[in-house]
């Protein structure tokens, strides 16, 4: 039988049993949420070489586009400066990977250790230099020192790091899976990275497939604003901040500052953060090196401020590019909104997210302002008949 939505009992009908297929999906999933969990646990632990794979695609084709064009420029045919431009930036990645765990790493770790044993002295150095300015200036701050001693900081920071160490020691032992996982990843990148093009043929065949012309445009822009919101605001600052970082801990190196491993690390890995990044970076530096010698810690504020200066006016306009077209007010609106919600990494990741959902919106609202053939004046408050643009309909013309 011919089902008709026409039908006032026959609508109806569907009404009710799409409504009561609704409620059942509805109760299956909310009893049954901790097995749905456990299933998407188990399909994204699967499917994690590729995801990985794919992260690893995303950030390595800038650089692989950016070498294969200046390889084309000596004379050098596409398709082989592509090859070539793959395998040099895999081989660098790689060493990447080599220098993080054999040099960086341990050295990060003796830091931390160094710091660790080191703490209680910083603390009672601290302490003396703050009587110092106490008497110095005839100040009471007998209160303030009896408050730090009943907190044993040491004592706690020594258990924290003792706990971290036992987390990073049972991770370790998976160390062989991680490495399988990420051999996967990198083959899985590099197929993707060579076969960019026809998987990006396949994608739109189907947008336009199942989500017809109007809507598939809207997609295809969609995808494509994404494409560079992610490039300029992840990848871009992902590779600005291990420059910072390196800068940091290089510079750091050269005046002669203990730990400098951990405090290019903090830098590079605050450094992300827009706005408030540079600050959450210097200011845990500033009273590291403040309790060890505080002469190092103005040395230190002067050196990173002229630091994130060269950042700000050179590294970043050249890492990053154009701007998303996003003003500071909605710059500091989506860190404060992605911090407040998610954290650190809503603050790392509020930005893009913003501008992506700013600029899906602009698109969706530039064709619907087609569709009605209406053009928005700067100085108009209102649209009246002269702010109508004329578009000949041509619906009933022939298609090409």
């Amino acid at each position: 039988m011919k089902f008709d939505l026409k039908n006032p009992i026959q609508r109806k009908i569907f009404i009710y049993s799409t409504s009561l297929i609704i409620g059942i999906i509805a109760f299956l999933i909310l009893t049954r949420v901790n097995d749905l969990i456990h299933f998407l646990g188990t399909v994204v632990s699967l499917l994690a070489p590729f995801l990985i794979g794919f992260g690893l695609a995303f950030l390595l084709d800038g650089p692989v586009n950016w070498i294969s064009n200046r390889l084309m420029s000596f004379g050098i045919l596409e398709k082989k400066a592509r090859s070539m431009s793959i395998l040099i930036v895999v081989i660098l990645f790689i060493l990447f990977i080599f220098f993080t765990f054999w040099v960086m790493i341990p050295s990060l770790l003796d830091s931390i250790r160094v710091f660790v044993s080191n703490f209680s002295g910083y603390s009672r150095s601290f302490e003396a230099n703050l009587e110092k300015l106490a008497v110095k200036y005839n100040l009471d701050v007998s209160a303030i020192v009896t408050y730090l001693q009943s907190l044993d900081l040491a004592g706690m920071l020594r258990n924290y790091v003792q706990s971290s160490m036992t987390k990073v020691m049972s991770y370790s032992m998976n160390v062989i899976h991680w490495t399988a996982n990420l051999v996967i990843a990198i083959a899985a990148a590099v197929y993707m990275i060579m076969d960019k093009e026809n998987l990006l043929h396949a994608g739109k065949v189907m947008s336009y497939a199942f989500l017809g012309r109007k809507n598939g445009n809207f997609l295809q822009i969609y995808m494509m604003d994404a494409k560079n919101i992610f490039q300029q605001y992840i990848v871009g600052n992902i590779m600005d901040s291990v420059i910072v970082g390196f800068i940091t801990w290089f510079g750091c190196t050269l005046f002669g500052f203990p730990y400098t491993p951990m405090i290019g690390l903090i830098v590079g890995i605050t450094n992300i953060i827009p706005v408030f990044g540079p600050f959450l970076g210097a200011i845990p530096v500033c009273l590291l090196l403040f309790l060890i010698k505080p002469m190092d810690a103005l040395i230190f504020a002067i050196f990173i401020l002229i630091v994130q200066q060269v950042d700000g006016n050179v590294l970043k306009p050249l890492i990053l590019g154009d701007k998303l077209g996003i003003s500071g007010f909605w710059i500091l609106f989506s860190v404060s909104v992605g911090g407040a919600l998610f954290g650190v990494i809503g603050m790392f990741l509020g930005v893009p997210v913003f501008a992506l959902i700013y600029e899906g919106l602009k698109d969706l609202t530039t064709l619907q302002l087609k569709d009605r053939h209406l053009v928005i004046s700067d100085s108009a408050s209102i649209v009246d008949d002269e702010e109508i643009e004329k578009i000949p309909d041509h619906s009933s013309s022939p298609a090409s």
